[in-house]
């Protein structure tokens, strides 16, 4: 990361003010993506056979660059109170972008103190905040891994929300707790609003190795989900996770109810990581959806890393007569700044 101190914006260490600063770092992708991501159903009129939906393949290898700038801004009162902001700038030349095309990202400002830190804006709610996913270590320029059909990030409703999340967090110790609040259609009259409670602990062994444990529920009118997680870090190399989901929505009948669970594991030697995670859904009736995810990263050094990943569904909806089977693959260099 590199640190940028902007006279215009910063307070310098004058009587009666602390110190305040910018700071912006960035990243940046460039390699080749392919697999059936971008396949497309097309859909005409046949004499004969009425409606007609067919899949078009477009699997064939294409370039993918992309980049991120952040800014975060930090901050701290004569009381001892710190506050700050962050946000991203995103660009992303993948075959399903416009060449160029930027627009801002994770939003947030937070004030902390002794009491605990209190955030606004594109942020987890208190469900995500305090389990653990299964994606542990790497990545890939295309988050195959992260993008099959059975993986869940523990987003639990917060897809549901505007993107306006209120949390509050306190750690205290190994453990740690989260509440949080998230309006839906702009906080509207009549709109409902997104509840979500987590707590979380962390034991460290003699051993050297660290168990992590996480719980979370969230609640709307309509629906709600609870999850759990364990996770451990050997000390080692090796690390592994499992979680477990639950989610109900009430006015939809029983259709959209599902479970889901998932386990990841990594090693990391050196500059070499691997790591694999599996997850599924199982819907109520004979509808599921499952996948896997794998990485390899060769670390170069300076803030480079050469990025390999793959994913792949399997989605069967029995009800709808819904049966996919794809994967998606990416290879190349991650960069830090």
């Amino acid at each position: 990361m590199k640190k940028v101190l902007f006279a215009t914006t910063a307070l310098v260490a004058t009587a009666g003010y602390a110190a305040a600063d910018i700071t912006i770092s960035g990243s940046a992708e460039m390699g080749v993506v392919g697999g059936e991501r971008y396949d497309y159903v097309t859909e005409y009129q046949d004499d004969t056979l009425g409606t007609v939906r067919e899949k078009v393949s477009n699997d064939d290898i294409q370039f993918h660059n992309d980049f991120t700038i952040a800014v975060d801004g930090t901050g701290e009162t004569d009381g001892g109170l710190t506050f700050g902001f962050h946000v991203e700038l995103e660009e992303s030349n993948s075959p399903a972008r416009i060449n160029g095309d930027s627009s801002y990202d994770n939003e947030t400002v937070f004030i902390s103190g002794a009491f605990g830190t209190l955030t606004l804006g594109e942020t987890d709610g208190a469900y995500d905040k305090r389990l653990k996913e299964v994606a542990l270590a790497g990545g890939s320029i295309a988050d195959d891994e992260t993008e099959h059909a059975g993986f869940n990030g523990n987003a639990g409703l917060d897809p549901y929300g505007d993107e306006q999340n209120l949390r509050y967090d306190y750690d205290f110790g190994n453990f740690g707790i989260s509440a949080s609040l998230a309006q839906t259609d702009d906080g509207r009259k009549g709109s409902d609003e997104i509840w979500g409670v987590g707590v979380s602990y962390d034991a460290n062994l003699a051993s050297g190795m660290t168990i992590g444990f996480g719980l979370g529920y969230q609640t709307t009118d309509d629906a709600d989900v609870y999850g759990v997680s364990i996770y451990g870090d050997f000390g080692n190399g090796f690390e592994a996770a499992l979680n477990y989901s639950s989610l109900d929505i009430d006015d939809t009948g029983d259709d959209d109810d599902a479970d889901h669970i998932g386990i990841g594991v990594a090693y990391t030697m050196d500059a070499l990581t691997l790591a694999a995670n599996y997850g599924k859904y199982d819907f109520n009736g004979d509808n599921e959806a499952e996948g896997f995810g794998l990485i390899a990263n060769y670390d170069l050094g300076g803030g480079a890393v050469v990025q390999f990943g793959y994913g792949n569904s399997d989605v069967d909806f029995d009800d709808a007569d819904i049966d996919v089977d794809a994967d998606s693959y990416s290879l190349g260099i991650a960069m830090s700044f």
